[in-house]
């Protein structure tokens, strides 16, 4: 029998129960009605009709005083009415006879009746010559024989009545009882066989469960012993077969996937440049022989959390930023390089952080590159002496040419015409912006090469930001632009260099006033986020068109139709400061809704481990 029928079978059973008990309580209920029934039309009609004989009797009784006060048409009335009255009555008792002694009452109260209605006619026929005296000698004594008469019969059918009402209550306790016994047994049937149907497919169902637990606890040789033959056998059955099969392809498969293993970790091994993989809670899991110097044995960082392994916490802050944004995190200046000693030998590495995702996309942990920019910090160190050099020859010639300008604007050499004079403003505008141009490219360059490192020293970023926003609130309200700020309180310390980061607010408020129109809003915002501060500066001005967001932070990058007036190397300058304090910058825009810049600098504890990378000057 399948599952399906035997679930069918026992709500059959279950049903058929229910009705043979609502049949019998419904068949005795109606034996109950019918006793009740029986009550009514044997002995309540008597009681009834006696109670009537009484009241009518005592009204003609009542009839016979007021003929002794001589108010004879009002006694006839009366007497004549409670007269139909009682023999109603009275033939209503006469035809319901029911019980032992009955009726020789009732034979008694017809001679009673009888009797009373004659001496009353009697005594109406006396007329003026009736004395008091006669209805104390006649009429009392048969009424009051008469009344006892109605009594006897009353109390016989209360008497009835009461013994009938507790004979049924009697049957009635029987019933209850029986019908609970038996709804007991057929409840206790019912739960045996839901017991009995419940193990038949619940067993099944716990060997399924267990096998299953054995098969995922890798015991692929475990086989579910089930022998129905309902859908639960035939699953069983069917789960033996898939176990059987996993078995075989884990066993085929076995040998490919240990190759596989060992060709990736020969991979990792190989490369020439130090690799280290954490999983999602940034615990390492492997690390190749050229990440071994940097960080130790690999059977003593496996396990531990990248924190506690890392020379540098900027690894630790990078592996963190890729697990928590599911994002590669990468510095490319060189100025963002660290150095780790090795051997007595310092050495410069860039530092690349990507998230590792199985082929459905979710995160399995993050891969840590360390590539060795050693020969590109001096290459870039050559750079920058040749960038200075530059500027130093240029800078001679460049101070003499604004001060033949301004000799030649202030008239030394002879009076100039107004169209001489304007051609003179437009060459000197384009030397200070040639000057400006210079001197950024040399500070670009001296960031880019580390020599001009941080100064770090403890910094409350409330106070900077505050001391920058007020610098700029003027030139914000000329342009009748809104300057607010939203720093959260208690926010902990930085160990920063507080004129760096001053210089790339700096930028980024200029940027936003110079790019949002009048009446516009302007809004720096700071906040605490885990491990690091998160500062934004946000515009509602023209926004940046998609294509041109990757390469917001490149040199030289020309918005179209945007006002223009930097050299255009303030936001690359900003996003070198912010990568050499180990901290990262991005941007966020909606054309014709605004621009947001957001940056983030570890917190104070976070960047001792990198302190040396930006020496005091």
């Amino acid at each position: 029998m399948n599952l399906r029928n035997k679930l069918l079978l026992s709500f059959l059973i279950f049903i058929a129960a229910l009705v043979a008990l609502g049949g019998w309580s419904a068949w005795r209920l109606r034996e109950l009605g019918g006793v009740s029934q029986r009550i009514i039309s044997n002995n309540y009609d008597s009681v009834v009709a006696a109670q009537d004989m009484k009241e009518s009797l005592e009204r003609m009784d009542s009839a016979a005083l007021f003929l002794l006060l001589g108010d004879r048409d009002r006694a006839l009335a009366q007497f004549n009415q409670h007269r139909a009255r009682f023999d109603a009555a009275f033939e209503k008792a006469a035809n319901n006879i029911t019980e032992p002694g009955e009726p020789q009452i009732i034979e008694s109260i017809r001679r009673g009746r009888d009797e009373y209605y004659r001496r009353f006619e009697a005594f109406i026929a006396e007329g003026e010559k009736r004395q008091s005296g006669a209805y104390f000698q006649q009429f009392e004594p048969l009424f009051n024989k008469l009344r006892a008469d109605c009594d006897q019969l009353l109390q016989l059918n209360q008497r009835a009545m009461a013994a009938k009402s507790d004979a049924a209550a009697g049957v009635a306790r029987r019933e209850f009882l029986f019908t609970l016994l038996l709804a007991g047994v057929l409840i206790g049937a019912g739960l045996a066989l839901a017991i009995l149907l419940a193990n038949g497919i619940v067993r099944p169902v716990r060997e399924l469960t267990t096998t299953a637990a054995k098969i995922a606890g890798g015991d692929l040789a475990a086989k579910a012993e089930i022998t129905s033959r309902d859908e639960t056998g035939i699953l069983a059955a069917e789960f033996n077969r898939m176990a059987e099969r996993i078995l075989q392809l884990r066993r085929s498969d076995l040998g490919r996937l240990v190759v596989a293993q060992q060709t990736t970790e020969a991979a990792i091994d190989s490369l020439f440049e130090p690799v280290l993989v954490t999983d999602g809670e940034g615990k390492v899991t492997r690390l190749n022989r050229a990440a071994e110097p940097l960080f130790g044995a690999k059977a003593q960082v496996v396990g531990k959390p990248i924190a506690e392994v890392a020379r540098d916490q900027r690894i630790a802050m990078a592996v963190s930023e890729a697990l928590r944004a599911e994002r590669p995190v990468a510095a490319e200046s060189v100025a963002a390089a660290i150095p780790i000693s090795i051997n007595g030998s310092e050495q410069s590495f860039r530092l690349r952080t990507t998230p590792i995702r199985n082929t459905e996309g979710h995160l399995l942990g993050a891969a840590v590159l360390l590539e060795n920019i050693t020969h590109l910090r001096e290459v870039d160190r050559l750079k920058s002496e040749f960038v200075n050099t530059a500027a130093h020859h240029l800078q001679t010639p460049l101070l003499n040419l604004e001060m033949g300008l301004h000799c030649l604007l202030t008239d030394a050499a002879g009076e100039l015409t107004d169209k001489q004079k304007d051609i003179l403003y437009a060459c000197r505008e384009d030397s200070e912006r040639l000057e400006r141009l210079m001197r950024d490219l040399t500070d670009l360059s001296r960031i880019e090469s580390g020599e001009a490192a941080p100064r770090l020293a403890p910094v409350n970023i409330d106070e900077v930001i505050q001391s920058v926003a007020e610098t700029f609130r003027l030139t914000a309200e000329a342009r009748d632009q809104s300057l607010k700020t939203e720093i959260a309180p208690g926010l902990p310390l930085l160990r920063a260099d507080a004129e760096q980061i001053k210089r790339v607010l700096d930028n980024l408020f200029s940027n936003a006033i110079r790019h949002t129109p009048r009446g516009g809003e302007i809004r720096i915002t700071a906040a605490q986020r885990e491990d690091y501060l998160s500062i934004s500066v946000a515009d509602t001005g023209h926004g940046i068109p998609p294509e041109y967001l990757p390469r917001l932070f490149n040199r030289f990058l020309s918005v179209p139709d945007t006002q223009s007036g930097g050299t255009g190397l303030g936001l690359a300058i900003s996003k070198r400061l912010i990568e050499s304090h180990g901290g990262q910058i991005s941007a966020q825009s909606e054309v014709g809704r605004g621009t947001t810049i957001t940056f983030t600098l570890p917190i104070a504890n976070e960047t001792i481990g990198y302190s040396e990378t930006a020496r005091a000057d």
